[in-house]
């Protein structure tokens, strides 16, 4: 049945690698498209264009965060109704969750169409760019619907043990936006508007592609009209282990903003240094995101067939994988960690250079525990224990915020670059001790089995 992989047996550090090598691979294809778009938006528009871009990021990934939560509530249903083999009651999980898609994307883009100004007027938008980023936020909305199915399909797929369908399919999405940027924007000359139906186009057609397969190859998810039954206790299974992971990112979302804040007031130097390395920071998180949800699926399927042992060997799979990869990009950024930000700054600018350098030197002796942060997090979350990978986020955060001000004061800018990997280790250790109590084994979706 196209690429489904029950996980409940064999090897499990060779299960999560394979599992997670599709989406690290498909994250970091993400992350090039997107500096492309931006390089198409500024090279051909202007920078007031590519500043009007910029400035919704912050709102562009809050609504992101619901939907990808949204997606980890379903993911995680459906991977424990898989592992227990009720596959009646799975396809009651993929006809809720359907309904339930649609129905949080029509609702999101109501809201979001309307309050798009307002929202971006109280995150002090200004004036100059404000009609462009409405303009870019308000096509983005639209496009809200098949973005929902495009990342419905692709999480019921990745729950069924099925990471590489969904590369294909955002491999498809990410070269039709691109080419589809240059038509709009260069070709159509449709500026930020152009830029913005690019992406809307491109996720309709993956939303389409990726239905199409789902109906043809995965039979739980050939759904007839007499299937379309909305489920109570199912939604409210999918809504428990959904909201906080969709609160998690709201919140990062918010405090990335406040720290943007605390690095702003050091000056347009230190701000253009961490804007360089957060950049090269984006693509070696992703190994601890892709392990991270292997782990998370892993774990889904096999404490819905009960299998609390093989949970926790794939929890310590999990993290040994995970530090191996955090370990070799360790290497890689310290001894490159210079040339690696000359891809985005010139070199005449001696001094971010070396403000992001420094950056980069410190934070990346910590990519194994934030490698591991994600691993511990996502398994909990696998298991249905969603509350604490909340109470995780939001202790990393406040760590950060807290530690950041604080150091800042003494040691400046530097401050703050030590204050996220301590907030790393603050974090990990609380799931650490989660995990150790056990308690996560009485939070599956499907009790009575585990």
């Amino acid at each position: 049945m196209a690429n489904i992989k029950d996980m409940t047996t064999g090897n499990p550090t060779k299960i999560i690698f394979y599992f997670a090598m599709p989406m690290l691979i498909g994250n970091l294809f993400q992350q090039f498209y997107t500096m492309v778009d931006a390089m198409i938006v500024g090279k051909f528009v202007g920078v007031n264009a590519l500043a009007a871009v910029g400035a919704t990021n912050a709102l562009n990934f809050f609504i992101i965060s619901l939907v990808i939560g949204l997606m980890s509530g379903v993911s995680v249903v459906v991977a424990q109704y898989f592992g227990f083999q009720d596959y009646h009651r799975l396809k009651q999980v993929i006809a809720t969750a359907s309904i339930m898609i649609g129905l949080v994307s029509v609702v999101l883009t109501i809201i979001g169409i309307t309050l798009a100004k307002p929202l971006l007027l109280l995150l002090q938008t200004p004036k100059e760019i404000l009609d462009d980023s409405v303009l870019f936020m308000t096509t983005l909305f639209i496009g809200i619907l098949p973005m929902g199915l495009y990342n419905g399909v692709s999480a019921i797929l990745r729950a069924l043990g099925n990471s590489i369908t969904p590369l294909y399919f955002l491999i498809i999405s990410s070269l039709l936006n691109i080419a589809l940027s240059f038509l709009f924007v260069v070709g159509f000359g449709l500026g930020v508007a152009g830029a913005a139906w690019a992406t809307v186009v491109s996720q309709l057609v993956s939303a389409i592609l990726c239905i199409i397969y789902g109906y043809r190859h995965v039979p739980y998810m050939r759904l007839k009209k007499k299937d379309l039954h909305f489920d109570r206790a199912i939604f409210k299974e999918i809504f428990r282990i959904a909201l906080p992971s969709a609160l998690q990112g709201s919140f990062i979302s918010i405090g990335n903003m406040a720290i943007q804040g605390l690095i702003n007031s050091f000056g347009a130097t230190v701000v253009a240094a961490y804007t360089a390395a957060s950049r090269i920071d984006s693509l070696t998180y992703q190994p601890g995101i892709a392990f991270g949800a292997a782990s998370s699926m892993f774990a889904g399927q096999n404490i819905g067939a009960g299998k609390i042992d093989r949970v926790k060997e794939g929890f310590w799979s999990g993290i040994k994988v995970v530090t191996v990869v955090s370990l070799a990009i360790t290497v890689l950024v310290q001894i490159f960690a210079h040339q690696f930000l000359m891809l985005f700054l010139d070199s005449s600018a001696t001094e971010a250079l070396s403000i992001g350098t420094g950056y980069l030197k410190i934070v990346s002796l910590f990519y194994v525990v934030v490698g591991i942060l994600f691993v511990v997090r996502e398994t909990l979350r696998g298991t249905g224990d969603a509350i604490v990978p909340l109470w995780m986020g939001i202790f990393e955060l406040a760590s950060r915020l807290a530690i950041g001000f604080i150091l800042s004061q003494f040691l400046g800018y530097m401050g703050l670059w030590w204050a996220t990997p301590v907030a790393w280790v603050s974090a990990t250790m609380l799931g650490l001790w989660r995990y150790k109590s056990g308690r996560w084994m009485r939070k599956a979706v499907i009790k009575k089995d585990v």
